[in-house]
């Protein structure tokens, strides 16, 4: 009901591991203890989680799950023969085991994702993971299949580079979280995912950046209560990921505004095409803690769209160097809204978390689409589909909800010099929308949107 009020369009809601009984405390941080039995334990839910599933009107759910316990209900009283270690347990055949358990456990769950969690532990626990050379193989395999016979994607959680690598020819792993677990404390870089994600992405798999804060205000509950000091760098960096944005704020505390500056107004986040990585510029200074990170959108008769990170302000000359490297003609400062064609003396500096996020964008017509300047991703493919430019015009092409209410802006160059940002706030009433944002309008263009409609 908060999210409903908010106007926040939630896909997902996604459970973490304190809902289903264990054999030990869990501790601070997540560890110790192993599942006994994966449903609802009655202290917490005790009707079930087919009627938290309905009272939540049929929301998908993602639902976490750790390493299983030698003395679980599964072993002790069921059919399956597992390998037991001290602490954790693994099925003899897990094609087995996961697909019963997929196809006749979870019936009115919503159940659309499964989480494997504590991977490098599960693996680490039970030594015939390590003894018998296929095993773990199979074990991964025997998930996969289990879970897309139930119709199930899986994400994994802190797993070793090996199950990456052997998750990635499973068709139902589709994403593995790319971050630590989420805390606030200061100088915790679990935002970080740019090394990360090159090597998943390189794989097929989609980086997770861990739920997060949306706001800056005190949490209730948790093992992180906040205040989240860098809500827009958590934020931008999930959205940056091209996986699933997950803020995971208290009742009432959520930032809507923040929030849906990631996605359109049903939810469909506006990521760029590929996930954000470690720039070719820190590799190219030999810098193994260089924060720089980039990405894109491809246009269709526009470009290239880069969009740049730096945990630190960068030089001019650094800047100038690596849009140049994307082929970026012009640029703007996310945060500040200033925009040129060269960086010169006034290139983008770190907004008011610290950091500087800065787009880049093809210029040589003379006309550059800003995009939605209130969206993190103002220009991604997921709304625009064509630009076509003229003498007179910008014509835009994009898809949408119907009813959805967007600010689009450009700006025209003259004589090698900047015009105002000429924006355009128009509404869906239907899928599709096609727009023209002219070069010299009629009446001169007001601030719809983003940086140019904040309070000074």
């Amino acid at each position: 009901a908060s999210h409903d009020a908010a106007g926040v369009p939630f896909g997902h809601w996604q459970f973490d591991s304190w809902f289903y009984p264990k054999d030990a405390t869990v501790g601070p941080g997540g560890g110790g203890g192993g599942v006994t039995n994966w449903t609802a334990d009655p202290r917490i839910f005790p009707s079930g989680m087919a009627a938290i599933n309905k009272a939540l009107d049929g929301m998908p759910m993602v639902m976490h799950n750790r390493q299983w316990s030698p003395n679980s209900d599964y072993i002790k009283n069921l059919a399956f023969t597992w390998q037991t270690g001290p602490k954790w347990a693994i099925p003899d055949d897990p094609a087995a085991f996961f697909t019963w358990f997929f196809t006749t456990q979870q019936q009115g769950w919503g159940l659309t994702m499964y989480e494997q969690d504590w991977m490098c532990t599960e693996y680490d626990g039970v030594g015939a993971l390590q003894s018998n050379v296929s095993l773990a193989d199979v074990w991964l395999e025997g998930m996969a299949a289990g879970a897309a016979a139930g119709g199930l994607a899986v994400q994994y959680c802190m797993p070793y580079a090996h199950d990456i690598l052997s998750g990635a020819s499973h068709a139902a792993v589709t994403n593995a979280r790319a971050s630590d677990d989420y805390f606030h404390a200061p100088g915790h870089r679990n935002w970080a995912i740019g090394g990360t994600a090159m090597f998943y992405w390189g794989l097929g798999i989609l980086p997770f950046k861990d739920g997060f804060y949306s706001s800056n205000l005190p949490q209730v509950g948790g093992q992180t209560v906040g205040p989240e000091n860098d809500p827009d760098r958590e934020a931008l960096m999930a959205t940056l990921s091209g996986a699933m944005v997950g803020p995971m704020d208290g009742i009432g505390l959520l930032n809507a505004t923040r929030t849906m500056q990631s996605c359109r107004s049903d939810g469909v986040i506006l990521k760029p095409d590929v996930p954000v990585t470690t720039d070719d510029w820190c590799f190219g200074h030999a810098d193994p803690g260089c924060l720089v990170y980039s990405t894109y959108s491809e246009i269709p008769g526009y470009g290239r769209v880069t969009y740049l990170y730096s945990d630190a302000a960068l030089s001019a000359q650094n800047f100038t160097e690596i849009m140049a490297a994307h082929g970026a003609d012009a640029w703007y400062d996310w945060y500040s809204g200033k925009y040129d064609l060269t960086p010169g003396e006034s290139w983008a500096g770190v907004g008011y978390e610290g950091h500087m996020y800065a787009v880049g964008l093809p210029a040589a017509s003379g006309a550059v689409l800003l995009g939605e300047v209130d969206k993190y991703v103002p220009v991604s493919s997921k709304r625009f589909t064509k630009v076509v430019e003229s003498n007179e015009y910008l014509h835009l092409e994009m898809v949408g909800v119907k009813g959805e209410s967007i600010c689009v802006c450009a700006a025209f160059t003259d004589a090698g010099k900047w015009g105002a940002p000429v924006c355009q706030r128009a509404s869906f009433t239907d899928t599709t929308m096609m727009l023209d944002l002219a070069r010299k309008p009629p009446v001169p263009s007001k601030p719809c949107g983003g940086p140019w409609a904040w309070p000074k």
